[in-house]
């Protein structure tokens, strides 16, 4: 299928490494122009390179007050003030249980899951025209929590109304969407791997095993795997989906809407 992206230009969260890396990747590939945020420099100069005239870049932290002014330059400057589509997408929050989290990490949590995005929506909104889409990329916390990770449990769901909220306000000439990964095969999901394993729940392999035997499909899946899903939803042969939450996750949560 064609997806239509040809020349497209989108930004990227969290492009530096696993899902947002993979999202940049599929839709570069599709003939899109990306561009891709986050943190660490030295990563996004390495993928940018490895993707070619296609891609630029710039290095910020997604809750940080300045970073959506500095994309927006970028914006005005690399991609014509032109935008096709944002992935909203970062850096998980710090895990840990409710009561044990200080309010600086909840402040901090917050301001990366709903206040940075907030910002970079204001500045690259009114640049979006009609068929334009926002995909905000969750977790399958925002159906059934995940023990462990509270600031997830309690952000993501909001994020996922946020989009809600967003599709009724900016249709029909902008759709919004959000993709709920489930034990998808990141960086992300090893470190939380071990952080289980850490606290008693065995060795890293127990501890995948254990967690691929809850999944339907029997594995954790593969980053371009979402890519793939998420590149259809920000392309205009999704044109009638907006205001979904799509859960990418081999059927491992079990809760029924």
């Amino acid at each position: 299928m064609d997806l239509g992206l040809e020349g497209k230009a989108f930004v990227v969260g969290g492009a530096s490494r696993g899902l947002g890396r993979a999202i940049a990747r599929e839709l570069v590939r599709e003939g899109a122009r990306v561009l891709l945020l986050s943190r660490d420099a030295q990563a996004l100069e390495a993928l940018a390179s490895e993707l070619g005239d296609a891609a630029s870049y710039v290095a910020g932290d997604m809750g940080a007050p300045d970073t959506a002014v500095r994309v927006l330059a970028t914006v005005e400057e690399n991609l014509d003030r032109r935008v096709d589509g944002v992935v909203v997408n970062s850096g998980g929050p710090p895990p840990g249980a409710a009561l044990a989290l200080s309010d600086e990490d909840w402040r901090g949590a917050y301001e990366l899951l709903i206040g940075g995005p907030l910002r970079l929506l204001r500045a690259t909104a009114p640049l979006m025209g009609d068929g334009s889409a926002i995909l905000f990329v969750t977790s399958s916390s925002v159906r059934q929590p995940i023990a462990g990770l509270d600031t997830s449990n309690v952000f993501r769901p909001g994020v996922a109304a946020l989009a809600k909220v967003l599709a009724r306000e900016l249709g029909p000439r902008v759709r919004v969407n959000s993709l709920a990964p489930g034990r998808i095969d990141t960086d992300r999901v090893a470190e939380l791997d071990r952080s289980r394993a850490d606290r008693g729940g065995g060795s890293v392999e127990e501890v995948r095993r254990t967690a691929e035997q809850s999944i339907p499909l029997g594995r954790y899946g593969q980053p371009e795997e979402l890519a793939r899903v998420a590149a259809f939803v920000l392309s205009g042969a999704a044109s009638y989906v907006s205001g979904a939450a799509i859960q990418v996750d081999g059927a491992a949560v079990t809760a029924v809407p």
